[in-house]
């Protein structure tokens, strides 16, 4: 139990570490980032210049023309050797066009500047592939979370290229599939370890990370995060993370039913009732614990009510 702790610990912090959206649109609009990169430089500020392009290529890796605006810029701001790479990174993926040409001659100086240099920063091009083997090493063996980690490294470094879309694609899908798997098994009524329910946030955070469309992510989450704390019968804490379940999926109601569930082991049954009776009317648990509540007030009252459920279940009204 302690180990399976530690590894969740270590899950949270390596996402919590992201800060920040990593890849796709969750770092920005592509276009815009490009348009403020574009007047940056027309006013002579190469180095926050850069920084749009930089945020633009993370924004929108296929967008190849941004790679040779971004390595202009960092020429101008004298950041070289992030420069020249951008521009091998450029040249690697673009037809051979004008445009390709003229960008091959500014990337030959630009090498040749680099070279000049008497401390020429080491090129990260061996550690960028070392990086990468872990990131798909981690996604073959399942471990999507170590995966994640790799390629935060890597952005942060500055990895660069359409690849990083593609890595980014493989990542959220994985983490999707993986934390969608824990909400299926959960919602089955399997009967999983608060560890095991808690798996699936930092899944899911890494999926928004690199921007796949996850819609009832913050739902589902707030779910799994409930039943954990309904296992360990912290049911304050479950209620409020039902209650914001519910609200940020509406068309899943066993949240709510888990909600009454919730303030039914709580010892509030009244409550539980009102709460199935306002959101699952018609579902025969409600009619189930509409009798337990009314065989514990007296046995006549549980007998009236025991007779309306067996009747309705033997007769259902028609729609």
């Amino acid at each position: 139990m302690r180990s399976r702790s530690l590894v969740l610990a270590a899950a949270l912090a390596a996402t919590a570490a992201l800060a920040e959206p990593l890849v796709g649109q969750g770092v920005g609009n592509a276009d815009t980032l490009v348009s403020e990169g574009s007047k940056l430089f027309n006013r002579k500020q190469y180095a926050k210049a850069a920084d749009a392009f930089l945020k633009a290529t993370r924004a929108n890796p296929a967008a190849l023309n941004t790679y040779l605006q971004l390595a202009r810029a960092q020429t101008l701001a004298k950041q070289l050797q992030p420069a020249c790479y951008a521009y091998r990174v450029y040249l690697k993926s673009t037809p051979d066009t004008p445009d390709r040409k003229k960008a091959a001659a500014e990337s030959d100086q630009c090498e040749r500047q680099l070279k000049a240099l008497k401390k020429a920063p080491p090129d990260p091009g061996p550690k960028y592939v070392e990086t990468r083997a872990a990131f798909f090493a981690a996604l073959d063996e399942g471990k999507v979370l170590g995966a994640a980690e790799s390629l935060t490294t890597l952005v942060k470094d500055g990895f660069l290229g359409p690849e990083l879309g593609e890595m980014a694609t493989k990542l959220g899908t994985a983490a999707t599939t993986a934390a969608d798997a824990v909400h299926k098994r959960a919602l089955a009524g399997e009967l999983l370890t608060p560890e095991e329910l808690r798996d699936a946030r930092p899944l899911y955070q890494v999926a928004q990370d690199v921007s796949a469309p996850v819609p009832d992510a913050k739902a589902r989450m707030a779910f799994l995060d409930g039943l954990a704390d309904l296992r360990e019968k912290a049911y304050k804490k479950a209620e409020v993370h039902f209650s914001d379940a519910a609200k940020a999926d509406p068309s899943n109601k066993e949240y709510t039913f888990y909600k009454a569930l919730t303030l039914f082991q709580a010892g509030e049954r009244p409550q539980a009732l009102k709460v199935l009776e306002a959101e699952l009317k018609d579902d025969p648990r409600t009619a189930t614990l509409r009798v337990a509540i009314a065989v514990g007030q007296s046995p006549d009252t549980g007998a009236a009510e025991l007779e309306k459920l067996l009747f309705t279940t033997r007769f259902p009204p028609e729609k």
